[in-house]
């Protein structure tokens, strides 16, 4: 049984809509129930069964995942649970493989950044979520990371090297530009309102380890230090007193008020994957200043669409990109203004990024990332 209920958003439904079907193609022998929240959707068929549960909140959902998912283990007869969001099921009574893919539970930038906002709602909630998260750790037989900068995490809280598999997700470019549905027909006018500004995108919804706010003061360096017109163009939109699943995005309204911005932004919305490469093919760099990352697969779109990636200093960043990207201290908006400057007036430079970038793609796949775990999976059974 693999329990997904806490993928419900980005990275959590990336992973569903490439994995499933190949667990279903490639495994004969095994038989797959998946937990699922009650909205995802899921066009490609598989053999898998998917059970679907209704959205709950914090207290009922870890009842649930406590209590009722024990239950259900015994009741269907599983032999191998693997539990795909960073909560383990507690005191196991079969082996259990977990994936820790969230880095804010191993991020003080995060707890800081909470701190100075005074969420302090927020922060209990995370703290309480980091303790059994931690708890998760020594509840699992065996763990799965994306990258080694995760894996370093979980061996400084203890977890031993030979319990720790290290497997990279994939990116499959021909099915992320496969589609030729174009974009709606007033995010594409928001693109095309100045054809003279350079672009830089970011490919994100809101919250805060994001580190919108970098990128936003940055954006007046950047035009002083090229001359031209500049736009950031985002896949969200920054409202004052929004709520973006619990994240506030006035402070960063504000900034932008305060820098006077708003002509230079275009806030194309939520803009649906299957077209999301047109967006990434009609900007000219993608700038990512997050300060906690556990993979990033937005880095893997850029490159893939050719766009040279200028991306915060972190173990992560630089494991994914390689050489195929410069760099820049997280909160320096000034060192990122430099790297964007750079970027867009060095064209040997950038065909440099572009082409790395290329390379680099090619050394990730779904395929590999399914055959690891499948091989992890029986190694678990057989020693059970």
């Amino acid at each position: 049984m693999l329990n997904a209920l806490s993928s419900t958003a980005g990275g959590g439904l990336t992973y569903l809509y490439n994995v499933l079907p190949r667990l279903s193609r490639r495994e004969k022998f095994n038989k797959f129930t998946v937990l699922l929240p009650a909205d995802f959707e899921m066009k490609t068929d598989t053999e898998i069964e998917m059970v679907r549960l209704p959205e709950a909140s914090l207290l009922a959902r870890f009842k649930w995942e406590q209590i009722t998912l024990r239950n259900e283990l015994k009741r269907r007869n599983i032999d191998l649970l693997i539990s795909l969001g960073n909560f383990a099921l507690l005191r196991s009574p079969m082996p259990q493989i977990l994936f820790s893919r969230n880095e804010l539970y191993y991020s003080d930038y995060f707890r800081r950044d909470l701190w100075q906002r005074r969420a302090w709602r927020m922060l209990a909630e995370h703290e309480l979520k980091a303790w059994l998260a931690g708890r998760s750790l020594g509840a699992a037989s065996h763990h799965v990371v994306p990258t080694a900068a995760m894996s370093a995490h979980l061996r400084k809280a203890g977890v031993l090297s030979d319990a720790i598999a290290v497997l990279p997700f994939g990116f499959d470019p021909e099915i992320f530009t496969q589609s030729k549905e174009p974009l709606a027909a007033e995010q594409l006018a928001k693109l095309q309102s100045t054809p003279t500004a350079s672009k830089i995108l970011y490919v994100s919804h809101y919250n805060y380890f994001r580190n919108f706010e970098t990128l936003l003061r940055a954006l007046p360096l950047i035009k002083e230090k090229i001359g031209r017109p500049v736009q950031l163009v985002l896949t969200t939109e920054l409202r004052r007193d929004g709520n973006y699943g619990g994240y506030d995005a006035t402070r960063d309204v504000e900034l932008i008020e305060r820098l006077k911005l708003t002509d230079d932004l275009v806030m194309l919305g939520a803009v649906a994957y299957r077209q999301l490469h047109e967006v990434y093919r009609a900007c000219d760099l993608f700038a990512c200043p997050s300060y906690a990352e556990s993979f990033g697969h937005p880095l893997l779109e850029a490159m893939a669409n050719d766009l040279p990636v200028i991306a915060a200093n972190l173990p992560v960043h630089r494991e994914i990109c390689q050489n195929a990207a410069t760099y820049f201290d997280v909160f320096d908006e000034t060192e990122l203004a430099i790297r964007v400057a750079e970027v867009l007036k060095d064209e040997p430079l950038r065909k440099r990024l572009v082409e790395a970038g290329r390379q680099r793609v090619k050394e990730f796949s779904w395929d590999a990332h399914v055959e690891g775990l499948m091989q992890l999976m029986d190694e678990v059974l057989s020693a059970a």
